[in-house]
Formats: structure tokens, sequence, C-alpha cells
């Protein structure tokens, strides 16, 4: 205790020295900073963010850099530090801040995982950029909130724009290509001096403190320097879990006349201990609806249960201007990451009035590379009445992972039911220790990216191409195995239309691939068809909409048709699995979002989606229309701010999702996985305390305290809620 004391302190130390050494604040904005929030005032007077503040014009479109979103050709919402304030409690996963976007439904309530899903399709940590930079981060690791400056969601067509990723994805062997991606924009320090507090309580104790300070210097604050720091500790809401966390960030950029860099970098050490909160059916299951979801304040952890991951992360971006119409950019990430966990297996079976079947003990440690450059150039140029804005780039992303898991079977573990459970064991007297993390496989990606925005009056037409070269190096307990390559071209392309100024239609088109693979068994795993390859598969995306802007509210209506292969494993009992393609998945749909201010005192973020999910061309045709595992056909969120006066605010959100259904093996049926309705409230009052401004925030999660199963896109596997959870903070802006 005392030694985590004694770096708390360090940190703090080191951020306060930070604050006061070489920088000072002129007279004039120190008085200015006393008076109220800047970043907010900021934000809400930026020409690129809707009045509100809680949706930016904005956004990035991949290699071509930040556009209209009016004349991206694709669903794209850009969140801005505000709407990230508002939904957040650190302790929670991210995924609670990006279901304010309709197209994306939460997987997990547990911070042990990342995972949500986008039209349907699962994703996580390993799908969100970092500053533009690809697969940085993982699984179990996102951005902490406190560093976010926005959050680009694309959850459209927009494959070939980005340049080349990694195909691991953490949950389904990368058979999954995102339909999507999710760009962490990161602080900068602004030309206001911050200096900036934050101790947040939630759950049953846990006490997070942030530290933010930023200072612009040299000729025309040419110079900045952001420091962030966290300090998180305590128990969650679910009885016995709890969540620890210590990083610290800096940002540090230089924008001069014919150049801007930014340099973000990072220490983190995370712990998450219990929060198992994943479930699945045994084969005997046979009923057509899953019973009652358990009081969420139940914990089905053993005492040992935990999850650690920590490590470095860094992105360097650099645009170099060499004239009026031509620049070259630069851009390059690099994570290290080192994690273990002890836990029952990832998710906990049982079966008819809900009494669980055996579970398996296991332990494993992991390590994680990735590495990232890309080199590119970008400028406009016209030919006759057809304006031009063209890039062209290269890149590398390598990534290697190294693991080693022990399990045992003895005993049953977890015993009872989901109402009243119980260890059949000394968990201490099962365990066993995997050893070192041995290597797994190693993925390079070489690509070519070019692109192109022709503009002709009211007209716009995006080309794009990613040319993609794969290298897999398979290893089997710690040894090569296989390798496998694999060359494949990424189309892009989109064309829209503006009658006027404020509306624009759109169509869009992109394609990708799953990784390919072959089959391998480990010492904890057994598959049938061993040694057989399976290809990539191709994902194809298409988009038809229209977007609106007025009174200061942005509007989009869209349908949308995806396909993805329907890769899986099939559970044949004990250790014995077979690894299958069957078919294809098909996500159909149509989503709308309202985003903006309303009225003088009401803004409102959120929309609609309903989503035909259905699987085609499976085996012999015996699932042919069936229903995507998991995926709802409706879903909706609405989030509300309502302020009376500068100084109040309240805010309010619902999620609704409807049911769906996942494959019950006993009789070849389906089951139902309930709807469920959740609500969220909370207030932020701005004050002072003698001349430090103060905002003081409470929020309450899930208020009805409901308890509820969720679906996880293209998966049997579902969740259970957290219980109701409150929240409070204090921000000082010294």
């Amino acid at each position: 205790m005392s030694m985590m004391k004694n770096k708390k302190a360090l940190v703090m130390s080191v951020l306060c020295a930070v604050a006061s050494v070489g920088f000072v604040m002129s007279a004039s904005a120190a008085e200015q900073a006393m008076h109220g929030n800047l970043d907010e005032v900021v934000v809400e007077g930026s020409r690129d963010v809707l009045p509100g503040g809680l949706v930016r014009k904005t956004a990035k479109l991949g290699i071509l850099g930040d556009k209209s979103v009016l004349d991206i050709p694709y669903s794209e919402m850009s969140m801005t530090e505000k709407t990230v304030a508002l939904f957040d409690d650190p302790s929670q996963p991210l995924a609670n801040i990006l279901t304010a976007n309709p197209s994306i439904r939460s997987s997990t309530s547990s911070p042990m995982y990342s995972d949500f899903s986008m039209r349907g399709i699962n994703m996580n940590g390993n799908h969100m950029m970092l500053n533009g930079v690809p697969s940085l981060y993982s699984q179990f690791t996102t951005p902490p909130s406190h560093v976010i400056d926005r959050i680009d969601i694309t959850s459209g067509p927009n494959a070939g724009v980005n340049g080349v990723s990694m195909s691991n994805n953490g949950t389904n062997s990368g058979a999954t290509p995102a339909p999507g991606t999710i760009n962490i924009v990161t602080k900068r320090a602004t030309d206001t001096p911050v200096t900036r507090y934050t101790q947040t309580y939630s759950g049953r104790g846990n006490t997070s403190e942030t530290i933010e300070v930023g200072r612009r210097f040299g000729k025309d604050n040419e110079w900045g320097l952001r420091v962030n720091a966290e300090y998180m500790d305590g128990k969650l809401s679910l009885p016995g879990a709890e969540n620890n966390e210590k990083n610290i960030f800096i940002n540090f950029d230089h924008r001069g006349e014919k150049s801007e860099t930014n340099l973000f970098a990072g220490h983190y050490d995370r712990r998450i201990n219990g929060a198992q909160r994943w479930f699945s059916l045994d084969k005997t299951y046979n009923n057509s609806v899953l019973p009652d979801a358990p009081d969420s304040k139940n914990n089905y952890d053993f005492d040992g249960t935990t999850k650690r991951m920590y490590g470095w992360i860094m992105a360097l971006n650099h645009d170099q201007k060499m004239d009026d119409n031509w620049s070259w950019f630069a851009n390059y990430g690099q994570s290290n990451r080192f994690g273990n966990k002890d836990n029952q297996s990832a998710s906990i079976k049982f079966k008819n009035g809900g009494e669980f079947v055996k579970n398996v003990y296991s332990q494993m440690n992991e390590i994680a590379k990735n590495v990232y450059a890309q080199i590119g150039i970008k400028g406009k140029f016209e030919t006759g009445e057809v304006k031009h804005n063209v890039s062209f780039a290269v890149d590398r992303s390598w990534a290697k992972y190294w693991s080693a898991t022990a399990s045992t079977d003895a005993g049953t573990g977890l015993s009872g039911n989901l109402n009243n459970w119980w260890f059949a064991n000394d968990w201490n007297s099962i365990k066993k220790n995997s050893g070192a993390a041995k290597p797994s496989w190693e993925e390079t990606n070489v690509g070519i990216t070019v692109a192109d925005t022709l503009e002709y009056g009211k007209a716009s037409l995006l080309l794009a191409a990613s040319k993609k070269h794969e290298h897999m190096e398979m290893y089997k307990n710690g040894a090569p195995n296989y390798t496998y390559t694999n060359d494949n071209i990424l189309p892009t392309y989109g064309f829209t239309y503006k009658p006027v100024e404020n509306l624009a239609m759109y169509v869009g088109h992109t394609e990708s691939f799953s990784r390919g693979l072959k089959v391998l068994n480990t010492k904890d795993v057994y598959y049938t068809n061993e040694n057989q390859i399976m290809e990539p598969v191709k994902s194809k995306q298409n988009e038809i909409g229209v977007k609106y802007q007025n009174a200061g509210v942005m509007t989009t209506l869209s349908y949308f048709d995806i396909d993805e292969a329907n890769r899986y494993d099939i559970f044949n009992g004990g250790k014995s699995y077979t690894k299958v393609d069957d078919g294809k998945n098909r996500y159909k749909g149509m989503e709308v979002t309202v985003n903006g201010k309303l009225t003088e005192k009401w803004t409102a973020i959120g929309g609609l989606l309903y989503l035909d999910a259905q699987r085609e061309h499976t085996n012999n045709g015996s699932k042919d229309g069936w229903f995507v595992n998991g995926v709802a056909k409706w879903s909706g969120v609405l989030g509300l701010e309502y302020k009376p006066d500068e100084d109040w605010s309240v805010v309010g959100r619902a999620n609704w999702v409807d049911k769906a259904y996942i494959d019950s093996a006993a009789v070849g049926g389906k089951t139902e996985i309930p709807s469920y309705v959740t609500f969220d409230l909370g207030a932020n009052y701005k004050t002072k305390i003698n001349t430090v401004p103060v905002k003081l925030s409470a929020m309450c999660y899930n208020v009805a305290d409901k308890d509820y199963w969720m679906g996880r896109g293209s998966s049997t596997t579902f969740g259970l809620s957290m219980p109701r959870t409150f929240m409070l903070s204090a921000q000082f802006d010294i």
C-alpha cells in the first residue's frame, strides 16, 4: 500500500513540476482561466462543432485527411470531448460512451473486455486507431477517456482509404473484417493554459484521480506539451470486482508555418479483479428463451480471478507542406504490452434451469508487439473544371504475439445454478502456471493506397484502393509450423451530390478480406480438422444515404448491406472442436441519426437502427435464412442534455435493444435473448471555490437497476449486465 502511495505521489510531483517550470501564464489568461471552463467554451464556439457541442462537423477521411461530414460518402459521427465527459465513468468500458452512436451496441458490461458490435458485427480495441495509426490496442486495452479529444466513428464502407492494418481481432481468429473504424484523437495543449485536477468516485469505492497539464510556448505558441495522468483504485458496483489502473501520457506537438508534428506516448498498467460476465449454453440446453437474467449483483468469480495488462504505446504524425498545393506526411506507431490472467473458462456454461456445468480453470501469459509505419504525399490540382484531391501512401504493419496457457479439468469448479452457486474446489489446489509465453503467430502487411476525390460542381466522386500483401507465420508449441501469404486489393468508391450546401445524397462501396489460416491444435484445444487450410473470404459493404444539416442539427438516413464469412468453432465436447466456414452472414438495414441543438436549451445525440441479419449459403442450405447469432433487429439510443442556464445541465440517455436469438445445439433450433431498455441520468453544475472554476457532476447508470442478458454479434456467447452504478466527480481548473 505504501509503495502505491509513493508512486502516486511521484506522478503528482512530476506533473506539478511540468506545470510550474518554464511556462508563464499571462495575467489576462490567468484571469480568464479563473472564470469558467474554457475548454467547453472553445468546443461549443468552434466552427467545426455543431451547436450544443456534442458532435463535430468534420471527421477523418483516411489518408485524405479531415473533411466535412457532409462530403464523406458513408455514415460518420465525430464525438467531441464534451460527449466523452457527459457519458463517461472511467471505471467502465469505453463502449459505454460509444453506444451514443446507434450503429454500436455494447457486447460486455465488464471492464475486463472492450467488446462491442457495429451494425451487428463484433469489434473491440483491436479495431481502434490512435491519431490515425491502426492496430495499437487489443481486446482488453482501449484508450483511457481522459486523453481523448474526439472520437471519429465510421460505420460505413471505408476500408480502401485507411491503408493496411492487422487482421487479428482477438475474438474470432480475425475471421471478421471490421464494418468500420474508430479513430481516437488525443488531447493537445491549447492556446489557453490548462491545469486541471479531476476526482471521480463510482461503484462501491472506485476512486479515479486525473491531472491534466497543458502549455504552449515559443514564437506564436508553436510548441505544445500536454501531460495526462490517472491513478484509479477500488471496487466496482459489482461486489467483489475491482478496477485498478495507473497511467501517464504526454502529447507533444509543433505547428509551424509549413509543418505540423504530433507525438503521443505513454505507459499504462491496468488490472481487473473479478467481473467475469460472459455465459454460454451447454449443448443439452433446449429452451426457447433464456431464463430470467439473475441478479446482476451476483459475482461468479473465484477469489483469484484477475486480468492484468501493462506496457507502453506511442503514435507519431508529421505533415510537411511543400507548396500551396502539395505536402507529404508520415505516421508511425508502436505498442508493447505484457499481460496475464487467471479465470474460469472464458464463458460460464449452464443448462436447463440455469444449472452450471463443469468449468475449466485456466492461467495465461501473453506478450504482444505491434509496429506501424506509413509515408505518403497528398495534393490538389485541376483538370479542366474538375478539382482533384489526391493522396498516395505506402505503409507496413507488423505484429507478433506470444502466449502460454495452462488449464485443468479437475473437479467441477463453479457449481449450483445462476441464483445459488458455490465453488466445489479449493482453487489454489488446482491452479497451474502456464510458464513463459511462446511465439503464437506473426503477421506482416505491406500496402500501397491511392485515393482521389474528384469534385465537379455539386458532385464529388471518391475513388480509392489499397493493395495489400499479407504474410502470416503460424507457430505450434512455440516453433514455426506454417507460413501463409495472401495478396488482395481493397477497393473503395463513393459518390456524393449536394443539390444545396446543407443537403448531401451519397452512395458508397468497399471490399475487405478475412484472415486466412491453418487450423492447428494446441495442448488445450484439439481440432477434428487439424491442418486444414482456410482461405481468406471477401466481405463487401454497400451504403446509400442522405445527410441534412439545418438549424444546428445534423440528420443522416442510410441503408446498408454487408456480408461476412461465417467462421466459427463447433464444440464437440471436452477439448474437441471443429473449425468451419459455413456460408456467409448478411447484414441489411437502415439507420437514422439525429445530432445537434434542437432548441435553445435542448441538445440531442442518438438514433435508431433496423438490422436484418441472416445466414446465406450454409452447408447444404441447412441454415439459410436463419438469424445471425446475438444480433437484434431493432435498437435505438437517445441522449439529451438540458441546459436551463450556463451553470446547470441535466443529461439523460435511454438505450433500447430488441430481442435476439442464438443457436440451441440440442434441438437445432433457437433460443431468444429478451429485449431490454436501460436509462442513465445525471446533472452537471459549474461554480467556483474562491477563484477556482469547479465542475461538479453526478451520474447514475442503469437507473432502474435492470438485470438483462446482452447479445454479442455473430457469437453464441452472451453477457450479463452490471448493476446500477452511481458516479460523482469534481473537476478543478487551477
